[in-house]
């Protein structure tokens, strides 16, 4: 089968790589599985051997089309011919009459970053996430502080998520092979997220603002984002542990939270809101 080039397909063809990600999956008889980019099939064959029932998702109309006709007969298996990105998640779970579900999918390397906001906003609706991804963006995901990987995208998950690289895979795994290697990736989503966030909005507007200048000192960002005194911004820091020099990447999730939290003990919270 061709590929179709407009959507960077890269078909994973390595048996045994399927077989170790589906087992990372942790997958039992009573399980619904979401699958993002069933592709051709190669996880999707031995999903619905473990799951209750699989429900994939495939923006590729002829994909779609042949997996329809190589699991024609499988009760437990459909697809939808659906962008993911615009794949209301929670509505598909609750549908099939399960509270959650677990995701497992070859993202996208263009959509890789929506995608993963996407499954980190139904996080609820999740056991856990199996994601295949580039392994830059694989790396970011678990990056401590620290680091020069370490950034908005670290903290987004890591809030949200406790993130695990499991192994990463080689171009020789695909076909036709990418120009880069891949990482598997878990996301575990326990009952209550690893960081209770009071007001997202404004979270991220200060995360987005620190990273977007991480060479600055954090306390000289911060005081263009909020209308407080820098005396007021200085005992949040300290409150959170966080030197005024610090430059963002050094500056942990909850650490964020915690300034956040006491900075909107000092402001007017509706204004945040609207």
């Amino acid at each position: 089968m061709r590929t179709n080039q407009k959507l960077g397909q890269h078909f994973l063809e390595d048996p045994a790589a399927a077989r170790k990600i589906v087992d990372a999956a942790g997958i039992t008889p009573s399980d619904l599985v979401v699958e993002i980019g069933s592709g051709k099939g190669a996880l999707t064959h031995l999903l619905v051997q473990q799951a209750e029932k699989v429900v994939g998702i495939e923006l590729d109309r002829r994909l779609c089309e042949d997996l329809q006709k190589r699991f024609a007969g499988i009760a437990n298996f459909y697809v939808v011919n659906q962008d993911a990105l615009e794949t209301d998640l929670e509505q598909l779970i609750r549908g099939e009459g399960f509270e959650q579900a677990i995701l497992v999918g070859n993202l996208p390397y263009q959509i890789t970053g929506a995608l993963v906001e996407k499954i980190l906003s139904v996080g609820a609706f999740l056991k856990w996430a199996v994601v295949m991804v580039q392994r830059e963006v694989g790396r970011r995901m678990v990056a401590s502080p620290g680091g020069k990987e370490y950034g908005i995208l670290s903290v987004a998950v890591q809030i949200r998520a406790l993130a695990e690289r499991l192994f990463d895979l080689g171009p020789g795994h695909f076909h036709p092979p990418p120009q880069v290697h891949s990482s598997v990736i878990r996301l575990d989503f326990p009952s209550r997220q690893p960081v209770p966030i009071q007001n997202e909005r404004f979270f991220f507007k200060l995360v987005r603002a620190a990273f977007q200048q991480r060479r600055k000192m954090l306390k000289n960002t911060l005081s263009k984002q909020v209308p407080v005194p820098e005396s007021g911004l200085l005992a949040a820091m300290n409150e959170a542990g966080v030197d005024p020099q610090s430059r963002p990447e050094t500056v942990s999730g909850e650490q964020f939270e915690k300034i956040c939290g006491m900075l909107l003990t000092q402001m007017d919270r509706p204004l945040l809101r609207g």
